[in-house]
């Protein structure tokens, strides 16, 4: 990559006036070598290493400002900061960092490691590699925990699912009863980031949720813990999004997700009973999460970023770099949950038990719960029981004729 190309993805390297920028072929990371501050003999020049990590800090911290800007913005979290050139400036500071970066790296990469813990590690290394170029506190802070959840989630091989929108309807009109622990959630890999359909973002506020499974923060050999990273908007229209890092054991003597939807959470940046967005956040992820444990949930894998093709013969260096370039705001995922609904249960879905008068017909809404099985009963498994029609003989006009029927509801 050269300088001009730097520029043209709007990114500001260290000031013209204090350096003497030559660019090197280096296949091994495709990055620009800075060779020397202006007018200081050859004897005295800084260690270009250390002057690289500088210059690819910032670059880094700039692609990251325009990953949260409108040109990606209707694209998922994890894949507008692959599309912007974060995730590829973050491999080149990672190579040119030397031990220390093979030690950090390691870290976002294992995954018994808390990514909310490792954000102050990259908070360090990133300061200390910055010198006066650094931004103030909050703003490294703010960046860094992006960063190493990011980071986390691509080393770690993680995984997209996007609920649809009927399993939407169906979460929101079911519970989750209050015995039910949150060591029953189930990962499909260590990490997953869950991303709502389109209306409901812009609706709720909410962008994404990543969930990561680790180790206990201070001993990553034992325990299991969850950490979720909430994106949302502070305000209507807002591209830019704000991050909260919550963690809480989901291993033994876990709690269970009634009260960790109410705040009891083991670490995080605040309090989830005192934040709706964060409350509502965490409550879908941990549906979702809740209906992937399930035995017969519906999940379609789409890969239009791993199977798209890479070979443009006949083109030449622009329009394949603009082909590329387009591919990498595509990506795979996982579709979760079912195309539609029953029509009396769309229409139901959200609407609170008790709406009706007790004679009339209603939907009972859905719910988990813990069910005792086995030998005297003396164990449990998680179970999810679909919204049921109520008093089906009583639908006369409110939901039509043709839905007086009982029995179960087939997804």
């Amino acid at each position: 990559m050269s300088l001009p190309d730097v520029r043209r993805k709007g990114w500001e390297p260290l000031p013209q006036e204090t350096l003497i920028a030559a660019i090197e072929a280096n296949p091994g990371d495709g990055f620009p070598w800075i060779i020397a501050p202006r007018g200081v003999a050859p004897e005295q020049r800084i260690n270009r290493r250390r002057m690289f990590l500088a210059f690819a800090l910032r670059a880094t911290m700039q692609a990251s400002l325009n990953a949260g800007g409108p040109r990606f913005a209707s694209l998922p979290v994890p894949v507008r900061h692959r599309a912007a050139g974060t995730h590829d400036c973050w491999n080149g500071v990672r190579e040119e960092a030397g031990e220390d970066g093979v030690a950090l790296w390691s870290k976002l990469e294992d995954a018994r490691c808390s990514p909310s813990r490792l954000r102050h590690d990259l908070s360090a290394f990133s300061a200390c590699h910055l010198g006066r170029a650094r931004p103030d506190d909050v703003q490294l802070d703010a960046w860094a925990t992006e960063g190493a959840l990011v980071q986390s989630y691509w080393l770690r091989q993680g995984a997209l699912y996007e609920p649809t929108v009927a399993l939407h309807q169906l979460l929101a009109a079911s519970d989750v009863a209050s015995d039910v622990p949150l060591s029953m959630l189930r990962l499909p890999s260590p990490a997953v980031c869950i991303t709502p359909d389109p209306s409901t973002r812009e609706r709720a506020g909410l962008d994404a949720v990543m969930v990561f499974e680790h180790g206990n923060p201070d001993d990553p050999d034992t325990g299991r813990w969850l950490t979720f990273g909430i994106w949302k908007r502070s305000e209507a229209g807002e591209f830019r999004l704000r991050l909260q890092v919550l963690s809480a054991n989901a291993g033994a003597g876990a709690r269970s997700v009634d009260a960790i939807l109410s705040g009891g959470v083991g670490e995080g940046d605040g309090d989830t009973g005192k934040d709706e967005v964060s409350r509502q956040a965490l409550d879908y992820a941990i549906k979702v999460l809740l209906y992937l444990s399930l035995d017969s949930s519906p999940v379609i894998h789409e890969r239009p970023y791993s199977t798209a093709p890479r070979e443009f013969r006949g083109l030449g260096k622009r329009r394949r770099e603009e082909r590329l370039a387009d591919i990498e705001r595509l990506y795979d995922r996982y579709l979760v949950g079912p195309v539609v609904l029953p029509d009396g249960l769309s229409r139901a879905a959200g609407r609170p038990e008790g709406a009706h008068h007790e004679l009339r017909a209603h939907w009972r809404r859905g719910h988990f719960r813990m069910q005792p099985y086995g030998p005297a009963a003396s164990q449990r498994k998680l179970i999810f029981v679909m919204p049921t029609l109520v008093r089906a003989d009583r639908l006369g006009d409110d939901l039509g004729e043709s839905q007086a029927t009982t029995g179960d509801i087939a997804l």
